[in-house]
């Protein structure tokens, strides 16, 4: 099965950043038709899943790189990747996670 989802480049970024610095490092600037890749496997032996991400950056031969994931294995166990990437998604409240603060000279209508 497979899942697609269309973004703009800062949305890659955003999500390559969430992975880490080597994977901005690897990556640097989202071309237009780039691609970010989450593959989901199963162990054949153990049952585990383990994430693998790759990159397509939009005007090479498409041959998707691997992006490594900061603080876990290539391929990362799932659970591990779970972990890495709970700040970002386990946001409880929105309203004061996107809290910029007092406005100045600005009125809000």
């Amino acid at each position: 099965r497979m899942y697609y989802y269309s973004a703009h480049d800062y949305t890659i970024m955003a999500l390559l950043a969430m992975l880490g610095q080597e994977a901005v490092d690897r990556v640097k600037y989202v071309n237009t038709g780039s691609a970010l890749i989450y593959e989901l496997h199963r162990h054949p032996y153990n049952g585990r899943f383990y994430i693998q991400v790759l990159y397509i950056d939009g005007l090479g031969d498409l041959e998707p790189i691997d992006i490594d994931i900061s603080g876990c294995d290539s391929p990362c166990d799932f659970q591990q990747f779970l972990k890495i990437t709970e700040n970002y998604s386990n946001i409880r409240n929105w309203d004061e996670e996107c809290w910029l603060g007092p406005t100045r000279g600005l009125t809000v209508l």
